[in-house]
């Protein structure tokens, strides 16, 4: 479970892998320069039912 109160990720329980104290998010406080990977809050033991965050590449070759 996520804690939704946690101080590094807010409550989303992903951060930003270069900086795993702050939230991964493009909001004021957030940053999104590395992948995100789960928080220490982000304690789900089955990593297949683990919240996970999916972005389309919208990046057209």
């Amino acid at each position: 479970m996520t804690d939704k109160t946690c101080p590094f990720c807010q409550g989303l329980g992903w951060v930003c892998e270069n900086h795993p104290l702050r939230v991964w998010s493009e909001k004021l406080g957030g940053c999104r320069c590395g992948e995100g990977m789960p928080c220490a809050c982000n304690t789900t033991e089955d990593p297949e039912i683990r919240v996970v965050i999916v972005e389309a590449d919208t990046t057209w070759h």
